[in-house]
């Protein structure tokens, strides 16, 4: 699997402050997108129509409310979430190349309060909370090393992190 945090410091070195180093970094997708791109490689346009009906009646009650300022700044797109010694970043990512390129969102290691991760088949879905309340979810793949990635977080900004 590609070290995140090394790309990162590398091919997003614009957008850190000075001194500022990556410590950790991961893809963040919406949840279900790692279901959804796997049932569309492995069985093309049939996979993905079984994924869609097999999804069609879950519900999705965070569509229905209204996302809070902290949450608000991710849309659900493909990224890489990065925690460096100053800030928790966002990038949007590349989609050939998979590299970071602008900063979607930044928030201070005291503005995120728990990192909550659930593992599943592939992946581990992921819970965000931030200090106003929100929350933001995304999953991260399972070869990513998900649990590694969010004791890191843990001892970087303090925030409360259960797995």
């Amino acid at each position: 699997m590609v070290d995140f945090a090394k790309k990162v410091q590398k091919k997003g070195a614009e957008h850190l402050h000075p001194g500022e180093e990556v410590v950790a970094a991961v893809p963040w997708q919406r949840p279900g997108s790692f279901g959804k791109q796997l049932a569309i490689t492995s069985g093309g346009l049939v996979g993905a129509a079984i994924h869609a009906a097999a999804n069609r009646n879950k519900s999705d009650d965070t569509e229905n409310e209204p996302a809070a300022a902290a949450a608000d700044a991710w849309d659900g797109k493909q990224a890489i979430l990065a925690v460096t010694s100053q800030r928790v970043l966002l990038f949007s990512q590349g989609a050939m190349s998979g590299a970071p390129k602008d900063v979607v969102a930044e928030w201070s290691h005291d503005q995120v309060t728990a990192l909550h991760l659930a593992k599943q088949k592939l992946t581990h879905r992921v819970e965000m909370t931030f200090a106003d309340g929100s929350t933001a979810e995304g999953e991260i793949v399972r070869a990513a090393k998900p649990e590694r990635f969010a004791e890191t977080f843990r001892a970087t900004t303090g925030a409360i992190v259960t797995v």
